[in-house]
């Protein structure tokens, strides 16, 4: 088996598309960048992210908990670096109330966690879609531990 930081050095190799999950607790709005995210079913529609053991949201995803994933566009690398840290600073993009958004993403969905299985260190949260919004612009992707523009032609 090789061991975690050649691991780590392989997966950063691997582009993938960035997002932020999001979860409210209360007046307070937790989240976390992940760059394991995938769909998982057409009918029902659903998706899958990945959270290692010290993402933000942990705590707060149970079974039946509503949350949001925004899937960032090329614009907000910045936003991406806030919410990969472990004690996020600045304004919060997010809506005063209701499931958290970041309202200029490129995408916006309003998931409910149906199931989390152990996966290794981390923690695979299936969740049903329940409302999903489509923006316009470039993706964001990660790309050899950095942010980069994917030029789309739409």
């Amino acid at each position: 088996m090789i061991d975690a930081d050649r691991f780590r050095e392989t997966l950063a190799h691997w582009a993938s598309g960035v997002a932020v999950a999001a979860v409210r607790d209360e007046a307070k709005v937790h989240a976390t960048t992940v760059t394991a995210f995938l769909s998982i079913s057409v009918q029902p529609p659903m998706v899958l992210i990945s959270l290692g053991p010290s993402a933000q949201i942990l705590p707060f995803i149970p079974l039946g908990t509503s949350f949001g994933v925004s899937v960032l566009g090329a614009e907000q690398a910045r936003l991406a670096s806030v919410f990969a840290d472990s004690y996020p600073v600045g304004a919060s993009p997010f809506a005063l109330e209701g499931v958290p958004l970041i309202t200029d993403a490129l995408v916006r969905m309003s998931c409910r966690v149906e199931r989390i299985d152990q996966a290794g260190d981390h923690r695979l949260v299936h969740a049903l879609v329940e409302r999903s919004e489509v923006g316009s612009g470039d993706p964001l992707v990660r790309f050899g531990r950095a942010y980069h523009r994917l030029p789309t032609d739409g």
